[in-house]
């Protein structure tokens, strides 16, 4: 049992060793997969909508063929040229040692250059024509809305979700001018869509294959699971998606049709080679990058005798030396195996074959470099040669680099090479007798595990250092390269100031210390005082983050302002605008709160997040010492900033979330439950880290979640208390506990997002919260008993009115309220009636009932308030139904709802009012409420109506 137990340590210590290279902390985003429609171009010209996860074809549009070349292919026309249909790339087919050769530009650049002339003497001329058009993505109805010889004269159907799609066609006539008879045109079309980012391509889950002599096609998910095939019968040169700015570009992968089966019914690692499948379709030849595996013959791009498609084995032709047909299973000769290991048989001359080429180099006459000339601007720019080389390609992933490949080949040979350890060593260990052996032999091997681990652990962090330093040194080179000579030397002033390029700080004055050696100073820019951020080479990555979405988010107010960058040989320095305090200070008693209100600081906080959130930006560590207060303005104006913009993350277009491997970042006691749970994470996390920085500031400097050694613990079993809010008055306390419960929800789907906290009640002046209650009192005033609106504004109305609201207002508002009409004590439909009705017939209350209602709008609003804690919280959360409706539009946000918690904890009730309710309560008992004077009041009217009838009015006669 020993023995087992050391030899299982043993291999366990291996395995961690070996799976340990496969580690990768990628903090990019992920796409999440929320369009669901695909669109496939073909090089017929068919555009064909297909459901992304069923594979279903919704429907297909016929257009021009992607590229028109000649067909008639006569001696005298070579050398031609080859389209790419993807990107207009040409290739040139000519006579000389090498037949296929890729030139260093494409029909767009042509067409942009025209006209001009090729150094090797071929003349180019071009046009270029757009057209705009708007497709329903439902139904595929294609409509034509401009282009350069029509416009249409109506105005376009406003169909929901309708694609708008530029579409643009290029027009290229060549002549050799040596050689008048040598003349080539090709017409080519392209699409207008975005490219993917690179990072959102590494994380997309589909994987596409595509054949590139027919149009079949294969998806696959992430674990290699074939979702759905098609056959459109052409084949396809690229995939789209749709977002709400136009059409996003999808990877996809073209390779040889004999391999697209063997990906259907295999699942191991397939070895595959890059080729250039060359073409023909109804309008001409085309050339399309296309990968083979060692089972497919390539073509050699070198002069020779053409054999294709035949086994790999060397043997002689047939007697006759006939060149067998594509498709002929026989013994070939003369076959190169080439350094790139796949097979390649040679190509004859005068003759175009189709099938797969190898990779052609970039087309050099002369030795030289192919230079257009005719036009004095540098648009067309020779692209690089391309040099590939086999790689291993897995069916359950699709990437563009081949790390991620040789990285999981290497962890499978290791992983073969532990197996075969452990079986080798636990077989000899059997083998043996002498225990004492044993021992000593098990011993042995866990110290060399344990020398091996530490070994690893020393490496990967060796490496891990190197590999920052070099993102450092890579994004200092770039940053140079935007900005100029962006080093600069520091010259120190004296007294501690020290001048980088434009900007000057005093080392003596430090104004706050960060993470990773991150100081910031007071200092100045342009004679403005400013606060200079210096930042190690090993936070270079971060800063240029920063500094980039400082720059697209400092537009608003109440977020930090960004001024200027320069650096030297060791630091990085960062200019941005300067403040008086933090949000930690202004709690902690060491900011004067005159000069700005609780309430004042948080609303513009959100609003300064809201704007982020509106960028698509994510925040990722929202606290208070990241929450600035401004120096005052001219006026003595403070503004509250989000500051430190180390940590945020830019959503990429049409996502709304990052990916679960983006790890956990933040500050404990402000990190959301779902960035520790690995979940995917999203502008929530921000609202989350807000509500507890709007209860931190509201309780007096109390977090929701304990103490800090239990913060994070808390935050995971959402353990959270409420109790201590403090800040405000009653009702300004009922309505930050429900909206604080909301931001800590642990559901990050059911938190508010930060619009609507923008417009909540609380933030609201008292005007408007006067002006609410006179809507929702005309609302419902003529509504039925029955009405849903009315329904909802009674249900828990116990909670405003008490036993009887009437019992807890001044006598003199009482006693004139009495006067005119009734009043129900249980209603909250009668108590807004009062209100109302008093704040209309001000000026008609005794001096005694002004004076106990206060002017309006504040000091009145605030006796209601007062007396009332949740009337405005239950009043506002009953008509969110009612949210739409045209007289309440202002007051709620179009999409989300507060959920009352009717049966939790209230913080004000009826029965907690102050003291002073107690008089007033026993002074009313001498008022008569009984709605029978009204009924009395009436009769009168009728009797003395009745009494003043004129004696001489005769009554009929029965």
């Amino acid at each position: 049992m020993m023995q087992k137990w050391i030899l299982w340590l043993v291999i366990l210590t291996m395995l961690a060793f070996v799976t340990g290279q496969q580690v990768n902390f990628n903090t990019e985003l992920v796409a999440e997969q929320d369009d669901t429609l695909l669109l496939f171009s073909t090089l017929g010209g068919l555009l064909v909508g297909v459901d992304q996860r069923s594979g279903k074809i919704r429907w297909q549009q016929d257009d021009e063929p992607v590229v028109k070349v000649p067909i008639n292919l006569s001696a005298s026309k070579i050398p031609i040229f080859l389209p790419d249909p993807r990107d207009g790339s040409l290739y040139l087919f000519g006579r000389e040692s090498e037949a296929l050769k890729k030139l260093p530009f494409t029909i767009p650049q042509l067409v942009a250059s025209s006209p001009c002339r090729s150094s090797d003497g071929i003349l180019y001329t071009g046009r270029k024509i757009d057209t705009w058009f708007s497709i329903d993505p439902m139904t595929g109805e294609k409509e034509q809305l401009l282009s350069f010889y029509k416009v249409k004269d109506t105005c376009p159907l406003k169909m929901q979700n309708t694609i708008f799609v530029g579409r643009t066609e290029y027009n290229i006539i060549m002549v050799d001018s040596k050689h008048k008879d040598r003349k080539w045109n090709v017409t080519f079309y392209d699409y207008s869509a975005m490219q993917m980012e690179p990072d959102v391509i590494e994380n997309y889950d589909l994987v596409h294959f595509t054949t590139s002599s027919t149009g079949r096609v294969v998806t696959l998910d992430s674990l290699g699971k074939i979702l759905w095939k098609l056959d459109l019968k052409s084949p396809v040169i690229a995939m789209y998606t749709v977002t709400k700015d136009g059409l996003l570009t999808i990877p996809f992968t073209s390779i040889a049709d004999s391999l697209l089966e063997k990906f259907a019914t295999k699942s191991t690692d397939v070895q595959l080679f890059p080729t250039l499948y060359v073409g023909q379709h109804r309008y001409g030849l085309y050339a399309l990058p296309s990968l083979v595996d060692l089972d497919t013959t390539t073509i050699s791009n070198n002069v020779g005798h053409l054999l294709l498609e035949g086994p790999l084995v060397t043997s002689h032709l047939h007697a006759d030396n006939k060149v067998p047909l594509p498709g002929d299973h026989v013994l070939i000769s003369n076959i190169d195996i080439a350094d790139d290991g796949y097979q390649s048989v040679k190509h004859t001359e005068n003759v175009i074959t189709l099938g797969h080429y190898k990779i052609p180099t970039e087309y050099k006459p002369q030795n030289q470099l192919l230079q257009i000339t005719g036009r004095s601007d540098p648009i067309i720019l020779g692209t690089s040669t391309l040099n590939v080389t086999g790689t291993k390609l897995s069916i359950a992933m699709q990437s563009d680099t081949s790390n991620d490949t040789v990285q999981s080949e290497n962890s499978r040979n290791w992983q073969r090479i532990v197996s075969k350890m452990y079986s080798a060593t636990k077989f000899w260990l059997n083998q043996q007798e002498n225990i004492e052996i044993k021992l000593i032999i098990s011993v042995i091997m866990l110290t060399i595990s344990i020398i091996a681990c530490i070994w690893f652990i020393y490496k990967q962090c060796k490496e891990q250092f190197q590999q920052l330093s070099q993102c450092s040194r890579e994004s200092s080179r770039t940053y140079s390269g935007k900005l100029g000579n962006l080093v600069v030397m520091p010259e120190e002033i004296g007294d501690g100031l020290v001048k980088v390029g434009k900007i000057t700080f005093n080392t003596e004055q430090v104004l706050g210390k960060g993470c990773e050696g991150t100081f910031v100073y007071k200092g100045q820019f342009d004679d403005r005082a400013v606060a200079v951020k210096r930042l190690l080479p090993d936070c270079f990555t971060f800063a240029d983050r920063e500094v980039a979405l400082l720059r697209e988010s400092d537009a608003h107010a109440n977020v930090v302002r960004y001024f200027c960058t320069e650096q030297d040989r060791m630091f990085r320095y960062i200019a941005l605008e300067l403040a008086e305090a933090t949000l930690q200070d202004y709690v902690a008693g060491k900011y004067d709160r005159q000069k700005i209100s609780v309430k004042n600081i948080l609303r513009q906080a959100t609003s300064g997040l809201a704007h982020l959130h509106f960028l698509d930006i994510v925040h990722r560590d929202i606290k208070p010492h990241n929450v600035l207060l401004s120096v005052p303005g001219p006026r003595g104006e403070v503004r509250a900033m989000i500051s430190d913009f180390g940590l945020c993350k830019k959503l990429q277009l049409g996502r709304v979330s990052f990916s679960r491997r983006s790890g956990i970042t933040g500050t404990d006691g402000w990190i959301a439950p779902e960035m520790l749970n690995g979940e995917r994470t999203t502008c929530a996390v921000d609202i989350f880290s807000l509500g507890c920085v709007f209860y931190y500031v509201l309780s007096g400097g109390k977090h929701p979640f304990g103490d800090p050694l239990r913060r994070q613990a808390n935050i995971l079993c959402d353990e959270s208390n409420l109790t201590a809010l403090q800040e405000g008055s009653s009702s300004d306390r009922e309505l930050a506990l429900l909206l604080i419960k909301a931001m800590l929800c642990s559901n990050p789907a059911d938190r508010p997002p930060a619009s609507a906290i923008c417009n909540y009640p609380i933030f609201w002046n008292l005007a408007e919260i006067l002006g609410f209650f006179q809507d929702i009192s005309d609302r419902v005033e003529k509504d039925q008993s029955d009405s849903p609106a009315l329904i909802a504004l009674e249900t828990y109305g116990e909670r405003v009115t008490g036993d009887d609201w009437r019992l807890y207002i001044d006598f003199e508002v009482a006693t004139d309220l009495r006067k005119y009409r009734s009043y129900r004590g249980e209603s909250v439909r009668d108590l807004l009636r009062a209100l109302r009705n008093k704040k209309h017939h001000y000026r008609e209350l005794s001096l005694k009932a002004q004076e106990s209602l206060g002017e309006i709008p504040n000091k009145f609003t605030e006796y209601w308030l007062s007396r009332f804690p949740c009337l405005l919280c239950h009043v506002w959360c009953a008509m969110q139904n009612f949210r739409n409706e045209s007289s309440l539009k202002q007051y709620y946000h179009p999409h989300y709802i507060f959920v009352s918690d009717y049966e939790g904890q209230s913080i004000v009730r009826m029965d907690r009012i102050n003291n002073a309710s107690t008089s007033i309560r026993t002074r009313q008992t001498s008022i008569d409420w009984s709605p029978n004077r009204t009924r009395y009041r009436q009769k009168r009217k009728q009797e003395k109506k009745k009494q003043e009838e004129p004696p001489w009015l005769l009554h009929p006669l029965n």
